[in-house]
Order: structure tokens, then sequence, then C-alpha cells
């Protein structure tokens, strides 16, 4: 989205992406330029990292990038090294996209002394980074907070779930709940399964859906069935027609126990109307207001969980108003022109930083 929107206001763009992966072949189907010689693996992997390092060295020769932006922490590494490698004076912003803790031992506090921006995709993240900020690594006036965008040409209120809701064999009276993101642990579908169970004792027509593919399906899968939780469950794997499913849903749930900073199922979610449960993890309180466009509530709690759930089951009228209202904000606070323009503004601050010193021509 960021790039696409770059794009369309008239600046040359290209995606670094490893060959083969989605991120390239969409990157290509817009249009977009790609340098796809770097599989940016763990620092594990050595002999590839140091391989990424000498073709994006390369590649930064031959091609006067202005900016050069990373969005993860093994492409942060890759980019620093390379960026010595080549020479290039291209400043170097790094956006940050989850709410990991970040170590201060001395490499990464020599890592971000090379950083010349970093942007946070929510307020959440800035509390990881205090250490660096209280010892200088960072300045104040080096960070930023851009939340992330959702496609409001995909998820809107007239987005239509019922196909779905006839695969699942889900009527118009049967509660539909759903959690759509990677199966691994930092997303808490482990606790939702529990809420789960105790949402089924007050609706046992209830469905609960697990959207997503992962290291923690099959550890899912046993503990929906120690629950009793049979085919109540349905684990729909990876699947294409999210915009669809998210609009079949009745109540979207986020348990997170960490990682995420900005979630788009949040914003996905509200955005076709449909309201939203969510753990206090991250962003979330900086997209979902508690009480009017959704319901917080804290993490590793399931109890408090279902709790949630259950309030919004009961009140179908009251949670569509929520939904209502969150569609409203999220088309007004979140869309890819607002993270367009919200980053090319703090580019520009960054270029701007460096032509003063002299460095670099103006973007």
């Amino acid at each position: 989205m960021l790039s696409h929107g770059l794009a369309e206001r008239g600046h040359e763009v290209t995606i670094a992406a490893p060959r083969g992966s989605t991120l390239a072949l969409r990157a290509r189907e817009a249009g977009l330029a790609t340098f796809e010689e770097a599989a940016f693996r763990k620092p594990k992997h050595l002999l590839s990292a140091l391989r990424d390092v000498r073709a994006l060295a390369d590649h930064l020769r031959r091609c006067p990038y202005e900016l050069i932006d990373a969005h993860g922490s093994q492409d942060l590494w890759t980019t620093v090294l390379a960026r010595r490698c080549a020479g290039t004076r291209a400043p170097l912003v790094f956006t940050r996209h989850n709410t990991k803790r970040v170590a201060t031992h001395p490499a990464n506090r020599w890592l971000y002394r090379q950083v010349d921006h970093l942007i946070l995709a929510s307020g959440s993240v800035r509390e990881r980074y205090a250490p660096f900020l209280d010892r200088g690594v960072l300045r104040r006036d080096q960070v930023s907070v851009v939340h992330s965008a959702y496609r409001p040409d995909r998820f809107h209120p007239g987005v239509d779930g019922s196909r779905v809701r006839a695969e699942l064999r889900a009527g118009p009276g049967t509660p539909l709940v759903g959690v759509l993101g990677r199966l691994v642990p930092d997303k808490g579908q482990d606790d939702f399964l529990r809420a789960a169970a105790t949402v089924r004792r007050c609706h046992p027509q209830a469905l609960f859906l697990l959207v997503g593919a992962g290291t923690a399906g099959p550890a899912l899968r046993d503990l929906a069935a120690r629950l009793g939780l049979g085919d109540a469950v349905r684990f729909l794997g990876f699947r294409e027609d999210i915009p669809e499913i998210t609009a079949a849903l009745d109540v979207s749930v986020l348990p997170s126990v960490d990682c995420d900073a900005s979630s788009a199922v949040l914003k996905e979610a509200l955005a076709c109307g449909v309201p939203a449960v969510t753990t206090d993890i991250g962003g979330a309180a900086e997209i979902v207001r508690h009480g009017d466009t959704g319901l917080i509530v804290p993490a590793r709690d399931p109890d408090r969980l279902a709790a949630a759930i259950l309030s919004l089951l009961a009140d179908p009228a009251a949670a569509r108003g929520m939904g209502g209202r969150g569609c409203r904000e999220m088309a007004a606070r979140f869309t890819p022109d607002r993270l367009t323009e919200e980053t090319l503004a703090t580019y520009r601050a960054v270029l701007a930083r460096r032509q003063a010193a002299g460095r670099s021509p103006l973007f």
C-alpha cells in the first residue's frame, strides 16, 4: 500500500524482497520495480546473510536512491551493512511493525546509531525504545508514529459474507465468532479456544473460526479436542477471501499476547461494520475505543475474553452500533492515503535534515 501510494505520487520505488515471495509477486503485479537478489534470512544463516549484504551493496552502488526504508530486523542488519559497503549516503529509515522487546546490547546500540529515523507502527512501541532514548542512541526527534492502513476497496460495509456462512452452514441465528491471523503463540488463539468453551455453554450452536496457518496449528487442534469443542471450531487454514470471512462474523476477536502494534485485523473488522474484541496488547487502544467501537480486555484472561464476546452476542443492536461507529472511524483514520502522506512527510523531514547538514539533495 505504501509503495503503491508513493508511486502514484510520482516517486520511483523499488521493493527489495526474496525471489519468489508473495510480496515480490504482488509488487510486480502492481507495476513496481523489485530487487530480488537477497533472501533476508535470519542472522544464524551466516553465508546467506553475507551473500545478501554483497548483493544489496552492489545494487545500492548501481542505483542512486535518495532514501532507504527497512521494515524488519533482518532487513535492517542487511541494509546497514550493505549501505556501509556500498558507501551510499542515502539516509536510512527503519519502520518497526511489532511490539517485541528490543535488546539494548552493544550490537543493537551500534545498529540503531546507523538509523537516521525510526517510524513506529503505534505509540505503544515507543516504550520498547526508552533505553535507546535514555542512552542517547536515538534522539526523540528521530522517532515518529505512523499507523498502518487497511484496504478500503476490499473491506467496507458492502462486503457480503453470506457465501461464507453458507459454506459453514451457519444459519441466521448461528453466532459466528472468529480469529484471523497466523497460528503462532503470539496471537493467543489458545486463550480464544478456552474462551470459546465458555461461550459455547451459553450458545451451544455457536461456531468459532480460526483462519490462518502456522506452527501452532497442531497444538491448537489438540487443545480444541481436549476442551470438547468438537466441530464447533473450524480451522479454515490460509484463505484469500478474508473480506468475505470478516463480513460473515458476528464478532471478530484479536486475542494477542504479544507482537501486534497496529493490527490490520481490527481495522478490517471495524471497516466491515463487525464489532471487535481485542486484548490490550500494543496499539489496540489506539484503534478501538473501549465500549464505543469495540471491547478491550486484559491479555491472557480467557474468562474476560469470553465475557466480552458474550456481551456482544447478547445485545446484537449494540454490537451493530459499535461496528457502525468503528466503520466510520476507520475510514477517517487508517486509509492508504493517510499512511502514504504521513510517511512521505517523515521522509521529507529526514531528507531536509540531511540537506541542512549539506549531505543530500531534498526529496
